[in-house]
């Protein structure tokens, strides 16, 4: 195997791993309702600090990624996280459980400045190889909500943490006896020409509030998603209440994990296509048209149950996880190859660290008008992102055209 493809196998496997142990919790959460007798807003407090330092850890680790090398900081992803997932799965109340998932978010932050910043230099085919990095994530986050419930209604969703932890040691070890050349094969990235200085501050900076708003939206999908097509979508429960009329609420969240598996795999073919073409088209163009795209989805999200809920969540999952080989390739664009890793730390960092702040306000929002106000809440976020972004193109088209 060639270095590239070694750079791609497993910088992908890391983003497997990395939204597979973010997007576990969130199918657990109406089981753990049960089990620990809390509400749901309770519920998803537990992980407020996973997702905080999830957020939060990334610009450290960017930092020190550029410093000690990206493989290194990847071996530290695969057995921090590990073991923060088994004792996880050792964890037997609230309050453990709170501190056990905040281990692995502290690691996995760690996956996409040393990940993303090894694959944007060291791979030629940038945008194509983003792509298919971020089909991974998807499938990552497609598999945990399935696995999750499945887990939880034949063994216990304790197992899950602790099967996915051990597998996770053992590929930080195998990757800790890999050769893989950090020598970058991409030239400086920014344009050296000073006119340009001002105008790619003010477009760092509109990208940074686009970010934080992005990953307020990302987040807050994600986390309610599981229990949002549990309370709203419940015809595969219906159906499989009729093969199996014991163990009700196992059932139905199985059924619920299911249709959020079905619905983020549809993920995986957006990020490939949004890889795609991002090596084709103006980065910005693309950006905006995939974030406007999913606004009439999340709409419909909010309005409509069942069927049509499930198809819109779809629709969104696509345009929303495609966006993201397109904007991870224009922040490529814009920082220098020796600060790269620092740059995808400082993107985490705002939209993972700020995205955080929505496990509170999904709770909030939730508890005060309904669950659908969620996702009306989510309308105007995005509406918000795509002016945002349209700056970004109308900025883009001067003496930055070509590049972005």
């Amino acid at each position: 195997m060639n270095n590239e493809k070694k750079i791609v196998v497993y910088t992908s496997i890391a983003h497997f791993y990395t939204h597979f142990f973010e997007l576990i919790f969130p199918a657990l959460a109406i089981p753990l309702t049960l089990s620990f007798k809390m509400d749901l807003a309770e519920v998803l407090k537990i992980s407020f600090l996973m997702y905080l330092l999830f957020g939060l850890g990334a610009l450290p680790w960017g930092i020190i990624s550029d410093r000690i090398g990206h493989k290194n900081t990847l071996i530290i992803f695969f057995i921090g996280a590990g073991i923060g997932a088994v004792l996880t799965a050792l964890a037997g109340n609230p309050f453990s459980l709170f501190f056990a998932l905040a281990i692995i978010g502290f690691f996995a932050s760690s996956y996409h400045p040393a990940g993303l910043g090894m694959l944007s230099l060291g791979v030629k085919n940038r945008g194509q190889a983003m792509g298919v990095n971020g089909a991974a994530g998807s499938a990552g986050i497609a598999t945990a909500p399935f696995l999750g419930g499945l887990f939880n209604w034949l063994i216990g969703w304790e197992m899950l943490y602790l099967a996915a932890g051990i597998i996770s040691i053992i590929l930080g070890i195998l990757l800790f006896f890999s050769r893989i050349d950090e020598t970058p094969v991409h030239s400086l990235d920014v344009s050296p020409d000073k006119t340009n200085d001002y105008i790619q501050v003010k477009i760092l900076i509109a990208l940074a509030c686009v970010l934080m708003l992005s990953g307020l939206v990302y987040r807050m999908n994600t986390v309610i998603l599981p229990a949002y097509l549990e309370l709203r979508s419940p015809f595969l429960w219906d159906f499989f209440k009729t093969l199996a009329a014991s163990q009700v609420a196992g059932i139905a969240t199985l059924a619920a994990t299911i249709l959020a598996t079905l619905i983020y795999t549809v993920g995986i073919f957006g990020q490939y296509y949004g890889g795609k073409i991002s090596d084709r088209y103006s980065l910005s163009s693309v950006y905006l048209v995939f974030t406007a795209l999913g606004i009439p989805a999340l709409l419909a999200m909010a309005l409509f149950t069942d069927y049509v809920l499930v198809a819109a969540a779809s629709i969104y999952v696509f345009f929303a996880l495609g966006m993201q080989p397109v904007e991870n390739s224009l922040l490529a664009k814009l920082t220098p190859s020796r600060l790269r890793s620092t740059g995808y730390g400082i993107k985490f960092f705002l939209t993972f660290g700020v995205g955080s702040l929505a496990v509170y306000l999904a709770g909030w929002l939730k508890s005060g008008w309904g669950i659908e106000a969620v996702y009306f809440s989510s309308v105007f976020l995005i509406v918000l992102m795509s002016l945002g972004i349209l700056y970004l193109v109308l900025k883009t088209r001067g003496s930055l055209r070509g590049q972005l």
